[in-house]
């Protein structure tokens, strides 16, 4: 399951080891942005990808082969 607003590490699939953490946009419907960084302060390597819905944001996920393991801290 994909979390929203929380940090998660890569366990598996492109970028294994890097962190992750969803934003969701205030768009109507929501779109998503997708942070990614070397830690989990997101202060060093960091990038970020968008999609245009939830259904985008299933198929990167797929596409990119993440396993997250979230740390559920929000």
């Amino acid at each position: 399951m994909i979390e929203i607003d929380d940090v998660g590490r890569m366990t598996a699939g492109d970028e294994c080891g890097k962190f992750v953490r969803i934003e969701e946009l205030p768009d109507d419907p929501p779109s998503y942005l997708i942070l990614i960084a070397e830690d989990p302060e997101f202060l060093d390597g960091c990038g970020d990808h968008w999609v245009e819905n939830r259904e985008d944001l299933d198929r990167f996920f797929t596409e990119a082969r993440w396993e997250v393991e979230w740390s559920n801290r929000r």
